[in-house]
C-alpha cells in the first residue's frame, strides 16, 4: 500500500479544515440543521445535548441574528411580542421526532423588546430566559440584543434616595378624591426647583423606576437643575388623556393641584409634563390648552390625537420644548404619527429632541428613555 507524506503546509491546511469543521459544528444554526438529517431515533438525544450547550435564550447566532429555543409538548407554538405588535403571527418550527421548537429572530443588536410564547393558545413565559420586565399587564420574557445597553440608574440606584409626600385631593368633577406622590429629588437645588407633573404617576415610580432615575441623576449630573416631579394616577384614563374628560382634568390640574403643590413645595406655576401612550397625548394637550402653564413636554410613545397636530402647527414654538420619542416595534398605528409630528415640531421650529429606539410600547422602554427625557428638558442650556 502507498502512501503520501503530509507536509507542513498540507498538515496546516487539513487542521485548518478540522477547526472549521469543529467550529461549524458547534455553531446553534449548524447544529439544528444537522439535527433535521440525522435519522428519527436520534433526534431527541442530540436536541438535548444541544439544549444543553446553549441553556438560555436568546442565542446569539452570529451579527443581528438571535435564536430562541422552546422545549416542551404542544401541537402550535408562535412568539408574540413588541414585534409582532403583540400578535401571535411568528410560529416556531417543530423538531419532527423531538419536543425541540425554534424560530430564528433578526433584530438591531442595540434592541431590547418584550415577548411571550404562545402555545396551543396559552401565553407563557420564556422558562429559558431569565430576564424579565414588568409591564402593565404583568411580567414579560425580555429579549436583549447583544449591544443593548441598560441604563446605570437601573442596575447601580443612588446612594440618596428622594424624598416622598403623598396627598389626596378633591376632584369631584373626575369621579372622587386623587391620590398625589410627591418626588423631590435629593440634594439643595439652586434655588427653586422646577415641577413636572407625570401623568401615570405612580406606573412611572413602580414600573418606570422614575424615583431611581431621579436620584442617580442627582448624584452623577449636578449641572441638571431636576424637578420635583408630582405623579399623578388616572381615574377615568382613557377619558381624562383623549376623550371628553380631558377639559375637566385639566381644569383640576391648573385650578386644585398646581396652587396646592406650588405652595407645599415651593414651586412656582408652570410646569413640565410627562406621560407615555395616552398619557404622551395628555402632556402635549395640557401644554397647548393652557398656554404659560406648561412649558416642557415629554412624550414617550404618543398618540397624537390630530387637535394637537393643528394645534402646536400654530403655537409660539419658544412657548415649550419637548421630548419626543417612539420604537422602532412600538404599536403599528403609533410609528407613522410620532414620526410626522416629529417632523412638524422640527419645521415649525420648536426646542425638541425625537428618537426612534429599537423598543416596544412598553415599561421597560419608557424606563431606558427617562435619562435622555429629563436630561434635555432640564438642562440649562437645551442640547
Amino acid at each position: 500500500m502507498r502512501t503520501k507524506a503530509l507536509t507542513l503546509p498540507m498538515l496546516a491546511v487539513a487542521a485548518l479544515a478540522a477547526a472549521s469543521a469543529a467550529a461549524a459544528a458547534g455553531r446553534p444554526l449548524d447544529r439544528l440543521g444537522a439535527l433535521e438529517r440525522l435519522p428519527m431515533p436520534s433526534r431527541q438525544a442530540e436536541a438535548s445535548a444541544l439544549l444543553a450547550d446553549h441553556p438560555f435564550n436568546p442565542i446569539i447566532a452570529g451579527g443581528d441574528t438571535l435564536l430562541l429555543f422552546y422545549r416542551g409538548p404542544g401541537r402550535d407554538v408562535r412568539l408574540a411580542g413588541d414585534q409582532t405588535a403583540w400578535l401571535p403571527t411568528l410560529p416556531l418550527a417543530h423538531l419532527a421526532g423531538t419536543d425541540l421548537w425554534s424560530c430564528v429572530l433578526v433584530l438591531p443588536p442595540q434592541a431590547r423588546v418584550d415577548y411571550k410564547f404562545v402555545v396551543d393558545a396559552q401565553w407563557l413565559l420564556d422558562a429559558r430566559n431569565p430576564r424579565t420586565c414588568t409591564g402593565g399587564y404583568g411580567p414579560n420574557s425580555e429579549l436583549r440584543g447583544p449591544d443593548y445597553k441598560e441604563p446605570d440608574f437601573v442596575a447601580a440606584p443612588a446612594a440618596t434616595a428622594c424624598r416622598q409626600d403623598r396627598y389626596e385631593l378633591p376632584a369631584p368633577a373626575l369621579g372622587g378624591p386623587r391620590e398625589v406622590l410627591v418626588l423631590t429629588p435629593p440634594g439643595e437645588p439652586r434655588g427653586r426647583r422646577p415641577c413636572l407633573l407625570v401623568h401615570d404617576g405612580l406606573e412611572y415610580v413602580t414600573l418606570g423606576g422614575l424615583e431611581r432615575a431621579l436620584a442617580w441623576l442627582a448624584e452623577h449630573r449636578p449641572d441638571l437643575v431636576l424637578p420635583v416631579c408630582v405623579c399623578v394616577p388616572p381615574g377615568r384614563r382613557t377619558d381624562e388623556y383623549a376623550g371628553g374628560l380631558q377639559e375637566p382634568f385639566g381644569l383640576w390640574v391648573t385650578g386644585t393641584l398646581q396652587p396646592f403643590v406650588a405652595v407645599q413645595h415651593d414651586v412656582g406655576m408652570t410646569w413640565g409634563v410627562m406621560g407615555a401612550s395616552y398619557g404622551g397625548n395628555a402632556a402635549l394637550d395640557l401644554a397647548r390648552r393652557f398656554p404659560g402653564r406648561f412649558d416642557r413636554v415629554a412624550a414617550m410613545s404618543p398618540y397624537v390625537a390630530p387637535e394637537q397636530t393643528v394645534a402646536y402647527a400654530a403655537m409660539p414654538p419658544q412657548s415649550v420644548r419637548v421630548y419626543l420619542n417612539w420604537g422602532a416595534f412600538d404599536l403599528p398605528q403609533l410609528i407613522p404619527m410620532d414620526r410626522e409630528f416629529a417632523a412638524l415640531l422640527a419645521g415649525c421650529g420648536f426646542a425638541c429632541l425625537s428618537e426612534e429606539l429599537p423598543q416596544g410600547h412598553s415599561w421597560g422602554f419608557w424606563r431606558d428613555s427617562l435619562p435622555s427625557a429629563l436630561t434635555f428638558l432640564y438642562t440649562e442650556t437645551p442640547r
